[in-house]
């Protein structure tokens, strides 16, 4: 069934993101068919595994008030369309409107009983907010050092570089030098310490699959989209327009990136800014390739528990399932589990949207549900994702409850198999 509903989305794709720039009052049917079905708070239907992981939307599940689910952000923005209410520069307003992760879960189960898609409202709530000078003061500094480093982890540029120390290969840079692959790395992976490593591991694998990659390295600038999400559309388009610029003046063939937000925001929101000159991947996906053209070949690892944790923006938004599950399942010694929770219902990690800037507590709440699902439903030795937000998340969740639990991203395993 849930093969058959991924096969669904595909065709519903264009729906389901096609409100990038549309302002508030266009979604007026939208707020007003909104029928208090409740499906956008739990998980749907006959894919509910157990009542304690049956919640679908964070912020309803920690808050308990209707006004933080989709359902009740629906009725505020059919009464800001209205006028039935007006604007509020308090916080309580701001949280409300900037606490929704933008997860889609709502919007995955939405479409699956009606033509609507809360997501899109919330974008269009959001980008009036900050038009009114609404949104969290965490999230203009987001803004601001975007603008002045290319990036919104208020990190230097030259930062970029960093991960390279210690690979005991040389990676391109380009344009100076030339490539047939683009590895677009992202802001989280490049510039977080915690999970910098990781892209350490991604290059390995790519460069024993014979991939003729480089990097734009301290040159290469934030996909913005997050920032798209948050409400600041003059940013990301800004962003958009430069990126696709410098993409399609490299002459790559293909551009990948292992973050799972820089993929949905090339594949979804990309190509509706211009013309995409080249193929865009992620990189779970080009491992799938590699595997399959046998220029990688995975051998055995220990045995290890596993259960993989669905990057909201790489499986709801784009609708990648079944590839990281084939992976993890090629290779000797895995030992797959599902959680409660899993592929088009799957639980947030909290870390995107804007709320580990603006809501650090809640985005606390939502990794360390996540581990505590993994934990009771699985009893699995390490959870595995596909996005260095989720990583992030996720090894945040594991240090603040003592969790034996592992992180780790699906190259990290296919890394230990190649060994």
């Amino acid at each position: 069934m849930l093969k058959k509903e991924a096969e669904r989305y595909e065709l519903d794709k264009r729906k389901y993101i096609r409100g990038r720039f549309k302002e508030l009052e266009e979604y007026r049917d939208e707020v007003w068919h909104c029928n208090r079905c409740n499906m956008c708070k739990e998980v749907f239907g006959w894919y509910m595994r157990s009542n304690q992981f049956s919640d679908i939307c964070p912020p309803f599940a920690l808050h308990k008030w209707e006004t933080f689910s989709a359902q009740g952000r629906m009725h505020i923005a059919r009464a800001l369309i209205e006028e039935e209410i007006d604007w509020d520069d308090s916080d309580r307003f701001a949280e409300i409107i900037f606490s929704c992760e933008m997860c889609g879960a709502c919007t995955i189960n939405a479409l699956r009983i009606m033509e609507e898609s809360p997501l899109e409202v919330f974008r269009a709530l959001r980008a009036r907010a900050v038009d009114k000078g609404l949104a969290p003061p965490e999230h203009r500094k987001f803004y601001e050092s975007t603008t002045k480093n290319g990036n919104p982890l208020n990190a230097p540029k030259e930062e970029r570089l960093k991960w390279l120390e210690g690979l005991d290969f040389r990676v391109k840079i380009l344009p100076a030098e030339k490539a047939e692959v683009l590895l677009f790395t992202g802001c989280q992976y490049a510039l977080e310490p915690k999970v910098r490593d990781t892209l350490k591991t991604i290059a390995r694998v790519l460069n024993a699959g014979g991939v003729d990659f480089g990097i734009l390295g301290a040159e290469e600038r934030c996909c913005a989209g997050i920032q798209l999400l948050m409400g600041e559309r003059g940013m990301f388009e800004q962003f958009a327009l430069e990126n696709i610029k410098t993409f399609n003046e490299l002459g790559v063939k293909t551009v990948i990136t292992p973050c799972a937000h820089c993929y949905n925001t090339f594949a979804n929101e990309y190509v509706e800014m211009g013309d995409l000159n080249f193929e865009v991947v992620h990189t779970v996906q080009l491992f799938d390739q590699l595997m399959d053209k046998g220029k990688i070949k995975p051998g055995e690892i220990a045995r290890e528990a596993v259960t993989y944790h669905d990057p909201c923006d790489l499986g709801r938004k784009c609708g990648v399932y079944d590839v990281p599950r084939k992976l993890l399942n090629g290779i000797g010694g895995v030992d797959l589990r599902e959680m409660d929770r899993f592929k088009d219902q799957t639980w947030c990690c909290g870390g995107g949207g804007g709320l580990l800037e603006a809501y650090p507590d809640q985005a606390a709440f939502a990794a360390q549900e996540r581990i505590k699902e993994a934990r009771i439903t699985t009893g699995a030795d390490t959870l595995v994702t596909a996005c260095p937000w989720c990583e992030y998340s996720l090894k945040n969740a594991v240090e603040a409850t003592d969790s034996k639990m592992k992180i780790k991203d699906i190259a990290e395993i296919i890394q230990e198999s190649l060994e």
